[in-house]
């Protein structure tokens, strides 16, 4: 039976500017938005955790993001270097954890594990790796494995935990 895994990565591009960026102008306690276009508007396109605690969310107006939260930090959006960077990271999961790893833009990737979780001492121990990994690199993961693509990929965004083992025919229930 295929086992697929989702990776979730819920701030892909927050996260990957925050690493990228090694100067003083990214400070961690810093509320982070990056900013895209809706038509003429400038709206949040990304925010990290600091930013939505404050009440900001993707897709509101910049002004009034900023009205809400002094001290915000804007950058620009850079959607090709967030696909760019997923494709890095895809080369990563498939030199490490399965032969096959497609990039699930705009937020994660897409693995087929089927028949390698023996290498990692089994499914949750690959999940924990993973989302452990990217946690110490700074990035927020949560993943998830199951039968079908579709329920890996619905577990790992909606479920509450960051590393989710669906058993082999248990997605109906899970859903």
């Amino acid at each position: 039976m295929a086992r697929v895994v989702s990776l979730f990565l819920p701030r892909w591009p927050t996260d990957r500017l925050r690493r990228k960026s090694a100067d003083a102008a990214l400070p961690r306690e810093a509320p982070l938005v990056l900013v895209g276009r809706d038509g003429r508007r400038r709206v949040v396109a990304a925010l990290d955790a600091q930013a939505e605690g404050l009440g900001l969310r993707a897709g509101m107006a910049v002004a009034r993001a900023q009205a809400l939260a002094p001290g915000l930090v804007l950058r620009q959006a850079d959607p090709q270097a967030d696909a760019l960077g997923l494709e890095r990271l895809a080369l990563w999961a498939l030199q490490r954890i399965a032969p096959v790893v497609a990039v699930d833009f705009p937020d994660g990737l897409v693995l087929d594990t089927t028949g390698t979780e023996h290498l990692h001492g089994g499914e949750a121990a690959m999940l924990a790796f993973m989302v452990e990994r990217l946690a110490a690199s700074g990035v927020e993961a949560r993943a998830a494995v199951a039968d079908t693509w579709g329920a890996a990929h619905a577990a790992a965004r909606f479920l509450r935990s960051t590393a989710t083992v669906v058993a082999p025919g248990g997605a109906e229930a899970m859903l």
